[in-house]
């Protein structure tokens, strides 16, 4: 019988990264992180990475003056743009 010819191995190389990409950093003590008032109105405020080497910031108006509604429609958008909330 033939022995099986010898294979080289290959390094183990991480997967490729997937872009654009959403920066988004989440912080429990921080309840109101990404958010922004500006002049009583809350926006939502962060960064996408279209390619590797750009970044673009994001700011969306989130048409209240509410803290806790500024909140949910924070969390609401944030999950439409693919970010995993806890």
């Amino acid at each position: 019988m033939a022995a099986a010819p010898h294979r080289e191995s290959r390094p183990h190389l991480p997967a490729p990264e997937v872009f654009p990409r959403t920066s988004v950093r989440l912080r429990p003590s921080n309840p109101n992180h990404h958010l922004w008032n500006n002049n009583g109105t809350w926006y939502l405020h962060y960064t996408v990475h279209p390619t590797p080497l750009t970044k673009s910031r994001v700011r969306v108006s989130l048409e209240t003056k509410d803290l806790e509604i500024a909140r949910r429609r924070r969390d609401e958008k944030l999950a439409r743009a693919g970010v995993l909330l806890d």
